[in-house]
Parts: C-alpha cells; sequence; structure tokens
C-alpha cells in the first residue's frame, strides 16, 4: 500500500475578492475621516480633500477636494495650501487664478514646503499672479534646493551658469547641477557632460562628460546615445 501524503491547501482569495475588500475598507475610513472633518479636524480635512481629488473611497470630486482643502489651508496645514494652489494654477475644481496660486503656495512655501518653494520660484519667472522676479525666483529655488529639490538645484544650476538674478559662479553652478543630476535629471546629466566635454563652465574632462553622457543615455536620452558614438572616435 502507497502512502499518500495529505496536502493541505489554503483557501485562495480572488483579485477581485481583494479589491472589492480594499474599496470596502476604503469606504469606511472615508466616512469615519468624514465625521472627524466635519468636527473641524484639520488632518482629517487634509486627507479627506485628498481622497476625493484621487477617487480614494468616493467618486473622484475635484470641486469636494478644493472644499476640504480649503477648510484644512484655513488652518495653516501645508499640504494643503500647495494642493490648493495647484487647483488655482491648473484649474481642477476652481477657475484658475495665478494670484490665488501664488497666496497659496507662498503659504506653504513659507512653511518650507519643497514643491510649493519651486512652483513659487516658476511662478515668479513666468510673471504668473506675481510680478516677474528672476532674483525672488533665485530666493525660492534656493530654499527648495537646500531640501533636495532635483528641479530646482537645475534651474539655480543654469541661473549660476548664465549669471542670471546671480552672480555669474561656474563652480556653483556645476554644484548644483551635479546635485541634480545625481538625483536622475537628465537635463542635469546632459548640460554637465556638455561642460565637462567642451570645457566651458567646467575644466575639460573627457571621462566625466562620458559618465554623464552614459547616465543620461541609460535613460534613453538620443543625443547623449549620439554624443557616446562621437566620443569613442
Amino acid at each position: 500500500m502507497f502512502f499518500v501524503p495529505l496536502v493541505v491547501l489554503s483557501l485562495s482569495v480572488s483579485p477581485l475578492t481583494m479589491q472589492a475588500d480594499k474599496e470596502r475598507y476604503d469606504r469606511e475610513m472615508i466616512s469615519s475621516l468624514e465625521v472627524r472633518a466635519k468636527a473641524g479636524n484639520s488632518l482629517a480635512e487634509e486627507v479627506l480633500g485628498e481622497a476625493y481629488a484621487h477617487g480614494r473611497g468616493r467618486p473622484q470630486d475635484d470641486e469636494k477636494a478644493v472644499y476640504w482643502y480649503q477648510k484644512a489651508a484655513d488652518k495653516g496645514m501645508k499640504e494643503s495650501q500647495y494642493n490648493l494652489g495647484d487647483a488655482y494654477l491648473h484649474g481642477r475644481g476652481v477657475g484658475v487664478d495665478y494670484e490665488k496660486a501664488a497666496f497659496w503656495y507662498r503659504k506653504a512655501a513659507d512653511q518650507n514646503f519643497i514643491q510649493a518653494q519651486y512652483n513659487l520660484g516658476l511662478l515668479y519667472v513666468k510673471g504668473q499672479g506675481l510680478p516677474k522676479s528672476d532674483e525672488h525666483a533665485a530666493f525660492w529655488w534656493q530654499k527648495a534646493a537646500e531640501q533636495g529639490e532635483a528641479k530646482a538645484q537645475f534651474n539655480l544650476g543654469v541661473f549660476y551658469h548664465n549669471g542670471r538674478a546671480v552672480p555669474k559662479n561656474d563652480a556653483r553652478a556645476i554644484f548644483w547641477m551635479e546635485q541634480a543630476a545625481h538625483q536622475g535629471l537628465v537635463e542635469a546629466q546632459m548640460l554637465l557632460a556638455m561642460a565637462y566635454a567642451s570645457g566651458q563652465g567646467a575644466p575639460k574632462d573627457k571621462e566625466k562628460a562620458v559618465y554623464w553622457y552614459q547616465k543620461a543615455a541609460d535613460q534613453g536620452n538620443a543625443a547623449a546615445q549620439k554624443a557616446l558614438q562621437a566620443l569613442s572616435y
């Protein structure tokens, strides 16, 4: 007689069942949040705004998202202030209003919210909702760059390279470009590679040029791929 081992199978749960459970959990969580938000809890207001913005536990609704962001922003919640600024900038749930976008970005930026600092710099450069000012843009990009925002680091590097709103300083330009490039920003990798390849703005260094072109090429940048081929001859 052969011994047949007993095989114990665990019950399987279908993906549809798991999704249904998640959706039910989301609905229950949002219901709980609504109770707290209506009682004036600022964190609940902020999270509820995000839930409506992204359609989690409730149908996606930009107007309701803005309603709750406004409640939380008025209480000083910096992420809601940023989200409200974003809503006014892009016209999500409200009409486009650059002045209000700038107002709420500034509120969040004053609380060191990085993305608000970066976006505020963009509004100053473009003169949207604020008087056009490269100097103010540089100020806010410096703040964001020091906190690690790659696009702010890149833009600050460009300003130093061109002597725009700040004294021209190639060393500072390379420093900020490298900060952004190390975070994978292709534009920074390309400018660094070109600077090292040409010797303009940085000491000529083929090895460093190849290094940064390779980094950009690895991300699919066609110009970097062509430059690498040219440097190989």
